[in-house]
């Protein structure tokens, strides 16, 4: 069983620190039995980084076919009574810190609005501008969702665009555009990505936390390389 004091040594050894604005991801299981589960979790990244940092996690909702696949820790982050969450109809955000609204910002529902949801106009757009850090904890590149950022910034030949009507509470429908995105190649980004970077620890962060794999990765190189990337490789 791994403590809160053992979790804390483990996120402090893998690069985790005071005043970081980080993206989680987190598969709880990976990690083995963990006193009071994720409520230890949640408490110890809060306590690391402070208020005076961020900690954002994915909250989607459920549209149409899509039905997202939440972990217990994001269910009950989303939930805590002094976490944000951002008001995009798919691709909502909980945000925690003392400059949340600065990194959880609220869209119109416009067309503009709903448009591209991990586009230049959401948090993860906000994280990259403000040093953000990617924290994956027993979690791989597929569902590494700064990339989604990179995807909206690269053009390949192949990239579709597509349009979307969203139906309001008051039976207006409202036209969107998005790209279509593709996490099939998102590992071997991920892969090789850290096979550059993996001794620069300015960039990239490899430990264990119990029995999870870690990686605490910085979104601005990432995501610029990723750019890159999809730029020469996808067809």
């Amino acid at each position: 069983m791994m403590t809160k004091e053992e979790l804390y040594k483990q996120l402090k050894e893998l690069g985790l620190k005071k005043r970081m604005k980080i993206l989680v991801h987190v598969s709880l299981s990976k990690i083995g039995y963990v006193d009071n589960g994720p409520d230890s979790l949640i408490s110890v990244m809060k306590e690391i980084i402070s208020d005076d940092g961020i900690i954002v996690m994915p909250a989607y909702n459920s549209y149409g076919e899509y039905k997202p696949n939440l972990s217990i820790v994001n269910e009950i982050f989303k939930n805590q009574c002094d976490t944000i969450r951002t008001n995009h109809v798919i691709a909502s955000f909980a945000v925690w810190g003392n400059e949340k609204e600065k990194i959880g910002v609220n869209i119109e529902y416009t067309e503009e609005g709903l448009s591209f949801e991990a586009g230049e106009r959401s948090p993860l757009a906000k994280l990259y501008d403000n040093n953000g850090w990617s924290l994956m904890i027993g979690t791989d590149y597929s569902t590494c969702t700064i990339l989604h950022l990179a995807e909206n910034r690269a053009n390949w030949p192949s990239k579709v665009i597509f349009t979307e009507e969203y139906l309001s509470s008051d039976g207006k429908r409202i036209p969107f555009h998005d790209v279509a995105y593709e996490e099939a190649d998102f590992n071997v980004i991920g892969n090789e990505f850290e096979s550059i970077y993996k001794d620069d620890g300015s960039i990239f962060r490899f430990g264990k936390v119990g029995n999870a794999a870690c990686r605490l990765i910085n979104q601005r190189a990432f995501v610029d390389f990723a750019v890159d990337w999809m730029n020469k490789n996808r067809i």
